[in-house]
């Protein structure tokens, strides 16, 4: 039997199924390093994990989560905007009738 790998939402603090969350890194910059959304979930070093929902998002940035997960000072000031930005990308790809990923239509 195989287990799925189980995530903490760094928002809520809940515990959910790896795939059922989004995956933040560090993008390196000085002074402060930058929170990118890793979509694909594989981008080098350590992630953090949120729920595809603005409450925990803003919540993780709230509470000062991501610092505290990525254990260094970070520049988070960006990570409401991406958010949004990729829920507007998601929404217009399920107006489309494509799929992100192999890019066909239903």
């Amino acid at each position: 039997m195989k287990l799925h790998q189980q995530r903490t939402c760094i928002g809520c603090r809940t515990v959910t199924n790896k795939n059922e969350l989004l995956r933040w890194v560090l993008k390196d910059g000085a002074p402060l390093r930058a929170v990118n959304l890793d979509l694909q979930g594989s981008a080098f070093g350590r992630g953090a994990w949120t729920h595809g929902t603005e409450k925990c998002v803003q919540q993780a940035v709230q509470r000062r989560a991501f610092a505290r997960t990525f254990r260094a000072a970070v520049d988070d000031s960006q990570v409401l905007q991406e958010f949004t930005a990729y829920e507007d990308q998601l929404a217009a790809s399920q107006l489309s009738g494509k799929h992100d990923e192999s890019g066909s239509e239903i």
